[in-house]
């Protein structure tokens, strides 16, 4: 009797000592591997041998492949298998005269995207959306610039111009002058990208204006006419010639 009763403690004692050392600590993973225990594992402290807990892909990852489930064997936790990667928020909703200029990380979960507008238009609404879990955050649009109302001009007046109170980019507005009066620069201004206005045109007195100076040529004449020699000496062939038309008179006069 007193054997059998020590024998019995001691299985008891060896039953306790092998279940205890079954047990297998609580489930660690490494922050790359994008996982998660659930909320019922996180819950609880003991896991004996044969218990089984399950995982989940943290905020803004999805399954991608693999067992979410990992079971205590011999006091240690089979290999978890779950492999998560990052969600896909896709291309943004498509919007007239818009368009996005993504980062490095393309449309996954975590990537920013630049809203950019074509030329005279405008972003309205973010001019930056994240990725997020739940999809691109906050929205863009594209309206187009306007300027102000256009004014009028110094002796002159608008002709003709767009049927809305505020122009829009590209649109023109042309100008008159009153009687009298002459338009320095430009008929029309039109409507830019940064909404401004091209320069005013102005309406000058026509008296007030400077007449542009005429050039005139003046033609140089050459004279064909030899110049008159004048003095008192003569050359030999001048001498003979005088000498040969005198009267013979004249001629004895010079012996």
């Amino acid at each position: 009797m007193f054997y059998s009763n020590s024998w019995t403690k001691c299985l008891i004692y060896l039953i306790f000592i092998t279940s205890g050392n079954s047990e297998c600590p609580k489930p660690q993973v490494e922050r790359n591997q994008n996982v998660v225990l659930t909320n019922d594992a996180l819950l609880k402290n003991d896991f004996p041998e044969g218990s089984e807990v399950l995982f989940q892909c943290t905020n803004g990852y999805m399954k991608a492949q693999g067992s979410e489930s990992i079971t205590c064997t011999s006091g240690e936790w089979s290999t978890l298998e779950l492999i998560c990667k990052k969600k896909d928020c896709g291309v943004p909703k498509e919007m007239p005269h818009l368009t996005y200029e993504f980062d490095k990380e393309g449309t996954l979960f975590g990537a920013s995207a630049r809203a950019i507008c074509d030329k005279g238009y405008q972003v309205q609404g973010s001019s930056y959306r994240q990725c997020y879990a739940t999809g691109w955050s906050g929205r863009s649009r594209c309206e187009v610039v306007t300027c102000e109302e256009p004014i009028d001009i110094m002796n002159g007046m608008i002709s003709e111009k767009p049927d809305k109170q505020f122009p829009e980019y590209g649109d023109v507005i042309q100008y008159s002058c009153d009687e009298g009066y002459t338009l320095i620069g430009n008929i029309s201004i039109e409507c830019e990208e940064d909404g401004e206005y091209s320069f005013l045109p102005e309406c000058k007195d026509v008296n007030d204006i400077p007449l542009k100076p005429t050039t005139i040529s003046a033609s140089i004449t050459t004279s064909t006419v030899p110049p008159t020699i004048q003095g008192t000496h003569h050359s030999i062939g001048e001498h003979d010639t005088n000498t040969a038309t005198k009267s013979p008179l004249d001629r004895d006069k010079v012996r």
